[in-house]
């Protein structure tokens, strides 16, 4: 747990660094194209019901939490995933970021519109701002926290 909250501590400073730490080298860029990858990997995941890429892509100790405060970890997402249907595009906007907190431990921010049905309810479009945090463990980026808030 304290892990968690080191995580979750390390992310909002991030959020709130001021300009200087938004600079990114070669190294930093590349990074942030590699995360990106990732997540949008998530994503397909998502889309087309991949438990096995999307177990490999959530850190054990994962929590993610949507637009409208509903919070879960890396079982219930798995479970979440039978019931979710992803519907059309999803529309990565191009400006995503990367913000290296230590040499193990990343926050990728970008905007994402994405159309989604949960057990066959009416689809929702919902544009947000998302936060995932990485972890560097044995040589492989898991995403441990994934937020999302929703933007006019």
């Amino acid at each position: 747990m304290i892990a968690r909250r080191s995580v979750l501590l390390a992310g909002a400073l991030a959020l709130v660094a001021g300009p200087a730490a938004f600079a990114q080298s070669p190294e930093v860029a590349k990074l942030r194209d590699e995360l990106m990858a990732l997540e949008k990997g998530s994503w397909g995941f998502m889309r087309d019901r991949n438990y096995e890429g999307m177990k490999s892509f959530l850190a054990d100790d994962a929590l993610l939490i949507f637009g409208d405060g509903t919070r879960f970890n890396k079982r219930q997402m798995m479970e979440l995933m039978a019931d979710l249907t992803m519907i059309g595009d999803i529309k990565i906007e191009p400006t995503y970021a990367v913000r290296m907190l230590t040499p193990d431990v990343a926050t990728l921010l970008y905007r994402v519109t994405y159309t989604s049905s949960y057990k066959g309810a009416p689809p929702v479009t919902l544009k947000v701002l998302s936060s995932s945090i990485y972890v560097r463990r044995d040589g492989k980026w898991l995403s441990v926290l994934y937020q999302e808030t929703p933007l006019p």
